[in-house]
C-alpha cells in the first residue's frame, strides 16, 4: 500500500501578517454654497479686526488689541500708570483701586473710555455709585479724580515720576498735593484750601495708557 503525500503546506510563520493595501477615501469636495459661506466668514472676521484695530477699545476684544499689550515702552519714554484719588463724605483723602470688585470695572477699560470720562466728567458718579454699592458700609466717595502717576525713563532708568490729573469731578481741580502715594493710608484734607482747589485747566489731562507708547 502506498504512503501518504508528504504535506506540502507552507510553514506556519511566527511573525505579523501582511498588510492589506488600505483603500483610498473618495475625495469630497464643498460645494458652492459651502465655499461661499466660509468666504464671507473669513471677509467678516476680516474686517471686524481691522474695524477693531482702528476704532476700537478693550471692551471689543478679541476684534480689537487689548490695551496693556498692543504697544511697549521705549527705554527713554515715559510710564503712565491710570488711578482713582476720591474724597469721602468724612474729608478722607485716599486712592481708590481700579478693580471689577471695589469699582465694577477694570484699569483697563477706563483707559480705553478716558476720553469718554474727559468730556462727560459725571462719568465718576458712576464710579462712585458703584463703589458704595461693593462697599455700602463704607463712608460715600463725594469728589473723584482720574489721575496718572507718570515715570519718566532715561536709558531704562527711572529719572522720576509725578502726577497728572485728567479731570475731577463735581469739581474739576487738580489732585491735592497731600494724596497718598500707591499703598499709603487715607489723609484728611480740606479741599476748600487754596492749595486743594486748584482749577484744571485742561493742559494737565495726561494721556490714556495706551497713548504715550511706541
Amino acid at each position: 500500500m502506498p504512503s501518504p503525500p508528504p504535506d506540502t503546506a507552507p510553514p506556519a510563520s511566527d511573525g505579523p501578517a501582511p498588510e492589506q493595501p488600505a483603500t483610498e477615501e473618495p475625495v469630497r469636495r464643498l460645494s458652492a454654497r459651502g465655499l461661499a459661506w466660509r468666504a464671507l466668514a473669513i471677509l467678516a472676521g476680516t474686517l471686524l479686526i481691522v474695524n477693531g484695530s482702528v476704532r476700537g477699545s478693550d471692551r471689543d476684544w478679541p476684534f480689537a488689541s487689548m490695551g496693556q499689550f498692543a504697544f511697549r515702552t521705549g527705554t527713554d519714554d515715559v510710564i503712565r500708570s491710570t488711578f482713582l484719588a476720591a474724597v469721602d463724605q468724612d474729608g478722607m483723602l485716599q486712592r481708590v483701586a481700579l478693580s471689577p470688585n471695589n469699582i465694577g470695572i477694570a484699569r483697563a477699560e477706563i483707559e480705553g473710555q478716558q476720553r469718554n470720562f474727559v468730556f462727560q466728567p459725571s462719568m465718576l458718579k458712576n464710579l462712585a455709585e458703584n463703589y458704595h454699592q461693593r462697599h455700602p458700609g463704607a463712608p460715600q466717595l463725594t469728589q473723584l479724580w482720574l489721575a496718572q502717576d507718570v515715570t519718566k525713563l532715561h536709558k531704562g532708568r527711572d529719572v522720576g515720576t509725578s502726577q497728572e490729573t485728567i479731570v475731577g469731578w463735581p469739581a474739576n481741580t487738580l489732585t491735592p498735593p497731600s494724596l497718598p502715594g500707591p499703598g499709603g493710608a487715607k489723609v484728611a484734607v480740606d479741599l476748600h484750601a487754596p492749595e486743594n482747589s486748584v482749577p484744571n485747566n485742561g493742559e494737565d489731562r495726561g494721556q490714556s495708557g495706551q497713548e504715550g507708547r511706541k
